[in-house]
């Protein structure tokens, strides 16, 4: 009896700990209104929350908006007329998806500027490599390499400058066992 007692308490407490979405209780009388009211909801942000819908937030002030958009809705207001109230008041960022205008173009224009100078840069390092490769003709392993006239006299050299590492020692002389 206990472990099921502790496992229910355990239960209410992970479960009850989870997030709980605002729930507007209050009904419009039909269901046209309803639907401009969810749609309204979703279209714009709260502006304590600032990533969540009016839906979703669970702030006091979208409760406070929501209810203001109700009363505005049964007063005959147009859907227009009520975002360009909540803009007077909270400015373009209360809409999810704000107006093109010359105020906020640089906004939309900016990530195709910068996706134009990304490319740019991305043929410039491109065509600096290449040719790089088109100048390097030379075999990689020779460049390591002396030149060819320095091997050549060094075969003879090695052993007549003292070169311990590559005097040749009679067959009987050898490293210490």
């Amino acid at each position: 009896m206990l472990p099921l007692f502790a496992a229910l308490v355990a239960a209410l407490l992970v479960f009850g700990a989870l997030p709980v979405h605002a729930i507007d209780p209050a009904q419009l009388p039909n269901p046209q209104l309803e639907a401009r009211y969810d749609t309204l909801l979703h279209e714009l942000r709260c502006p304590v929350c600032q990533d969540e819908s009016l839906a979703d937030s669970p702030a006091d002030a979208a409760g406070e908006i929501r209810a203001q958009i109700r009363r505005m809705l049964l007063e005959g207001k147009t859907d227009a007329q009520i975002k360009q109230y909540l803009v007077s008041r909270y400015s373009e960022f209360v809409l999810f998806k704000p107006k093109y205008s010359w105020r906020n173009a640089w906004l939309w224009l900016l990530p195709f500027f910068l996706l134009a100078i990304g490319i740019v840069v991305a043929l410039r390092i491109i065509r600096a490599r290449v040719s790089l490769v088109d100048r390097d003709d030379a075999d990689p392993d020779d460049e390591l390499a002396p030149p060819r006239e320095e091997r050549l006299g060094q075969r003879g050299r090695s052993t007549r400058d003292g070169d311990p590492a590559h005097v040749s020692r009679p067959a009987g002389e050898g490293a210490a066992h």
